[in-house]
């Protein structure tokens, strides 16, 4: 996707970053993701910044909006950057914050340098987000209602090419939207491109798709990234269970939830932008191993 540059902004908009950030000496891009918006880091003359966004017209700028929310509310215990100014106006949502180095890709592989760390922020999250700290954001339910209509329709009329369909139709069936409900503020996306390796540790970006639930949650939906990143789904789960709220998920519930994650990627592999078809079929895989496994 085609991102947004500096000049594309409004100079109205321009304008209330300056002022909120100080004069501005350069700006450089960075990759903006799927979002398709302006990334890009700000030298200044207190520091580097990251600023990030998009017109308030885009599907996508309900992301931007409840990453404000949550970056208003995140506790300074959180290994995240900080938000340090947001604004919508002009038609556009932006957002700034510190500027965080990474030293290198987050890994999730085996025997990875960064699977401790990763594993130790889930476990941070959990324990520093409950009771959620005050965000105005969905409950998860939501976020799970939207992959469970996609999940549906394809189990309504499976495709010749979908595999373990029996699995798939056992482990949907175990799905309690009730089960997953609870008080943690839970980011819901985490995989490699959401973090940063830095030299103090693991840090954890993009809120976008922010919501409340089930503490364990939160590690449930880490499992099939472990898988993607190389772990078998039986070592991916004995990771999962390093992380305390883990424990106590209802395996009916995890199992549930892993046939809609699942089924949701297996529906963008064949329905979903060019773009991205590739990349959500390799996640599908992983995450059928893992509705077979707990099969």
């Amino acid at each position: 996707m085609t991102g947004h540059r500096w000049d594309d902004l409004p100079a109205e908009v321009r304008d209330a970053i300056g002022e909120a950030t100080g004069p501005i000496r350069t700006v450089t891009p960075v990759p903006a993701g799927l979002t398709a918006g302006l990334a890009a880091r700000l030298d200044t003359a207190a520091g580097p910044l990251f600023v990030k966004a998009l017109p308030d017209d885009v599907p996508s700028a309900r992301l931007y909006q409840r990453e404000r929310l949550v970056g208003a509310a995140l506790p300074e215990s959180v290994p995240a950057p900080r938000m340090l100014w947001s604004g919508h106006t002009a038609g556009w949502v932006a957002l700034v914050f510190g500027y965080v180095a990474a030293i290198r890709d987050v890994n999730l592989g085996p025997d990875s340098p960064d699977l401790a760390g990763a594993l130790d922020l889930v476990q941070v999250l959990g324990q520093e987000l409950t009771p959620a700290p005050g965000a105005d954001v969905p409950p998860v339910g939501d976020n799970v209602e939207f992959l469970r209509k996609r999940a549906d329709a394809l189990l309504a009329n499976p495709p010749a090419d979908l595999e373990a369909l029996a699995a798939y139709r056992h482990a949907r069936a175990c799905l309690d939207l009730d089960a997953l409900a609870g008080d943690t503020l839970l980011h819901a996306d985490l995989h490699a491109g959401n973090l940063l390796a830095t030299a103090g540790g693991v840090r954890v970006l993009d809120w976008g798709l922010a919501c409340e639930g089930a503490a364990w949650v939160e590690t449930a939906l880490f499992v099939p990234r472990l898988i993607l990143a190389g772990h078998t789904p039986e070592r991916a789960e004995s990771l999962a269970a390093q992380v305390l709220a883990f424990k106590s998920a209802p395996e009916d519930a995890v199992t549930g939830l892993a046939a809609v994650w699942s089924l949701f990627r297996e529906f963008v592999a064949r329905n979903g932008p060019a773009e991205i078809r590739a990349s959500r079929a390799r996640a599908a895989t992983a995450g059928r191993a893992w509705v077979e496994y707990r099969a």
